[in-house]
């Protein structure tokens, strides 16, 4: 089993290599990849008491790349009684799955800004013949800098379920976040910032 210290906002913990570590009830188990797949076996594994994290330029821990990593969090927590909640997640260059029990409920793609045509090759055309349309390119995603967020209300059914949220940063800027709020009914939720 490797270890490896490191220093985070002030703060001193370990990370380790070991997909074995054991969360307190209701803590996140926090996997790191070295690719955006998932595949393999993590390069750290700690615990995340919540899922707010800005990476800036940086990998979220030693031994990871800066860019082209994927960060996994999965709990199993008490929803009590159950109901409504609101499903809330946010990222940057990146994307963000959420799910409930194995069931996708939120896809959100943070690193797709817009589609820009691919170049193409201008036609030549012989003499007296006519001009055909030229087929349009194939869109091609682009990355971008700007945070997105999404919401969705579920209602949970009583007792303990397993929440897990995966994020993948392709390159750029690295943050996320993700609640889940219980939905009163009396007002607005507010989707958190990434930072």
């Amino acid at each position: 089993m490797a270890t490896v210290i490191a220093a985070a906002m002030g703060g001193v913990y370990a990370l380790t290599a070991e997909a074995a570590v054991t969360c307190a009830p209701s803590v996140f188990k926090r996997q790191m990849f070295a690719n955006t797949s998932f595949s393999g076996t993590p390069l750290a594994t700690d615990c995340d008491s919540a899922i707010a994290q800005d990476w800036g330029m940086d990998a979220p821990a030693p031994g990871l790349p800066d860019d082209r990593f994927g960060v996994r969090w999965s709990a199993t927590r008490d929803f009590g009684s159950g109901g409504p909640f609101t499903l809330i997640a946010s990222g940057r260059d990146g994307g963000v799955r959420v799910y409930v029990d194995g069931r996708l409920r939120i896809d959100l793609r943070g690193d797709v800004r817009g589609d820009v045509p691919t170049p193409g090759a201008a036609a030549v055309l012989s003499p007296g013949a006519t001009a055909v349309p030229a087929p349009v390119p194939a869109p091609v995603p682009t990355y971008g800098p700007t945070p997105v967020s999404k919401s969705v209300d579920v209602t949970v059914p009583p007792g303990r379920h397993t929440l897990r949220v995966d994020y993948v940063n392709r390159s750029g800027a690295a943050e996320v976040a993700f609640t889940a709020v219980p939905l009163s009914g009396t007002g607005t939720v507010i989707p958190p910032s990434p930072r």
